[in-house]
């Protein structure tokens, strides 16, 4: 796979990651909250899930903006007119339209929140079918991903990766990377409708830790599937060099410090006077997804034959080294 890149447009990789995390995690992350408030008894989960379901729909809103963007430019590009196109566009068009059909769920999900305490069992089951349908959507693309890159059709015996492969921590990491982001996100969106959403006091000492939580847990999963990655890469590539390393090492470094710095919260009595550190979490966690994707992309340049996506490592170590 060979692609052409300004290496200005890496500035945007966080961001383009925030953006498929949320779609992927904040409905996730609401219907989990709703639940934990049912289970306690206590209000305040249940508004961080309304936050949680409305930053859901605005960045879903902005990634079908991105992917029409997208689909327009692909049009002419010489996939779009290719045979595996051509012969799957009933299955590319399901893997489309069920994340599309998720996100109406979610819409009608955080549009029923005035009547949830009424009619709890439609609230639940609406966010169960915006979860269900996004995640089916994005494995489809998963499944697609193997079969246009892999070459290899869904009855064949190796379609499924072995259980020693690095494919699978691959896959595994998408999970809490996209949770952690987007709890990282929701810290900086709690701070941009700290007026608007007036909740009170009370709720911003319990918001702002509740998030913080989701962050460390997610980030400690994340770290271990991390190892579990580099353990399983260990023997076949050699991860040590420079422009693999170092890209790595540094989305490391930010996750560990964004999640030092959600302790902190944690474990203040004034969580919301910590604004900069909140702000600080999400800028790097945003880092942390934007580098490790760089980490793999240099991996995949250097020991997967016909993968061609350049990225700014090679200029950077230029500068430092």
């Amino acid at each position: 796979m060979a692609l052409s890149v300004s290496q200005w447009a890496f500035a945007l990789l966080p961001f383009l990651l925030l953006l498929a995390a949320l779609f992927w995690g904040a409905p996730a992350i609401a219907l989990v909250s709703e639940l934990i408030g049912m289970i306690s008894g206590k209000p305040f989960p249940a508004r961080a899930a309304r936050q949680m379901s409305r930053l859901g729909v605005r960045g879903h809103a902005l990634f079908w903006i991105a992917v029409l963007a997208g689909g327009a430019m692909f049009l002419n590009h010489p996939a779009s007119q290719s045979e595996f196109a051509a012969a799957n566009r009933m299955l590319l068009a399901v893997t489309a339209a069920l994340p599309f059909f998720g996100t109406l769920a979610l819409v009608a999900y955080d549009l029923g929140w005035k009547s949830a305490k009424e009619r709890k069992a439609i609230h639940l089951l609406l966010g169960c079918v915006s979860n269900v349908a996004i995640k089916c959507g994005y494995w489809g693309l998963v499944v697609l991903a193997l079969l246009l890159f892999r070459g290899i059709s869904l009855d064949s015996p190796s379609f499924l990766p072995p259980w020693g492969s690095a494919l699978w921590p691959l896959a595994a990491l998408w999970l809490p990377m996209a949770l952690g982001l987007t709890a990282a996100g929701g810290l900086a969106y709690l701070l941009l409708r700290r007026n608007t959403d007036d909740w009170g006091r009370d709720y911003y000492r319990f918001a702002a830790p509740f998030l913080c939580k989701w962050h460390l847990a997610l980030g400690l999963v994340t770290l271990a599937v991390t190892v579990w990655m580099y353990l399983s890469l260990k023997g076949v590539f050699n991860l040590h060099l420079p422009q693999i390393l170092y890209a790595g090492a540094a989305a490391t470094a930010c996750l560990v410090l964004a999640m030092s710095l959600s302790l902190l919260i944690c474990g203040s009595e004034h969580p919301m006077r910590l604004k900069v550190s909140m702000l600080l979490i999400t800028l790097l966690t945003m880092l942390h997804a934007g580098l490790f994707t760089v980490a793999i992309l240099e991996t995949l340049n250097r020991y997967v034959p016909g993968w061609s996506v350049p990225t700014f490592m090679p200029q950077v170590l230029r500068l430092v080294m």
